[in-house]
């Protein structure tokens, strides 16, 4: 097996929508940076934001990620808090889920949310965000918000007090806007998401963004939190039964963004890998 020196050099292969071209412009260790900061933060509650609306579902890209990372911060010490709306309904069983109504809620109750939880951090995977119109583009550059409730504007509102995460593999992603100077270029990128955040990190596959986190952490902490393919794979099954769909194909199949699942263990063993090298 190739020798990793980077998360970026793993969660990067395989790429079809130009986040090398991000990566050429901001050749950063990202997923380190973030896990750094993260490191920092006194343990406590981390909302955890994902689900992206495709074919009547939310998408398998994002949802994996978002409750792998939430099981990581349970085991060492943290409590997550996944937010999302109904398209995600039950995914995340034994983890604390807040539904957002599609139409939102008022500024007084999303600041209502924050003073409840008191999260201490805000880490969004795969989550659609608005663009400079308020619009919400999938890959397509179709506007879906009338099927996107708007959590961003929570993400936004807890950005200002706690420090914040973001994880895609487009642009279109909450937390992208911080990659606006490369992502402006209309030859590879249609639109983008215009939030930012404070540690952005880019991925092939969202998915792989969030293993590469908790890689990261394995890698840092040495306590063994990297989810293994079988565990992956259990749970693609068990989302894609509720109807979850891949975003590229638009089918309840078991694969995510249109890629091979053989893919899926190569990555996996390659940041298990980096995480247990000395």
């Amino acid at each position: 097996m190739r020798n990793f020196h980077t998360i970026e050099e793993i969660v990067l292969q395989h790429s079809t929508r130009h986040m090398d071209k991000i990566q050429a412009h901001f050749p950063n260790e990202h997923t380190k940076n973030a896990v750094q900061a993260f490191l920092k933060l006194n343990k406590g509650v981390i909302f955890i934001y994902t689900g992206f609306y495709v074919a009547g579902f939310a998408e398998t890209d994002g949802p994996l990620g978002a409750y792998f990372l939430a099981k990581a911060f349970e085991k060492l010490g943290y409590t997550p808090v996944i937010v999302t709306d109904h398209f995600c309904e039950d995914y995340f069983f034994d983890i604390k889920t807040l539904y957002i109504p599609l139409e939102g809620l008022s500024h007084q109750e999303y600041e209502m949310l924050l003073d409840t939880y008191k999260p201490i951090a805000h880490l969004s995977i795969e989550r659609c965000g608005q663009n400079h119109e308020g619009s919400y583009l999938n890959s397509r550059g179709v506007d879906i918000k009338e099927f996107t409730a708007p959590v961003d504007e929570l993400f936004k509102l807890g950005s200002k007090t706690a420090p914040s995460f973001g994880i895609g593999d487009g642009g279109n992603e909450v937390g992208m806007g911080s990659f606006a100077d490369v992502l402006k270029d209309k030859e590879f990128f249609y639109d983008y998401c215009v939030i930012p955040c404070d540690y952005p990190m880019i991925a092939s596959v969202s998915n792989w963004g969030g293993y590469g986190f908790i890689a990261e952490l394995e890698k840092v902490l040495h306590v063994n939190v990297l989810p293994s393919f079988e565990e992956v794979e259990k749970y693609l099954e068990f989302i894609v039964a509720k109807g979850s769909v891949d975003g590229i194909k638009r089918e309840s199949v078991m694969s995510v963004d249109g890629k091979e699942w053989s893919i899926e263990p190569e990555i996996l063993s390659a940041l298990k890998a980096y995480a247990t090298q000395g």
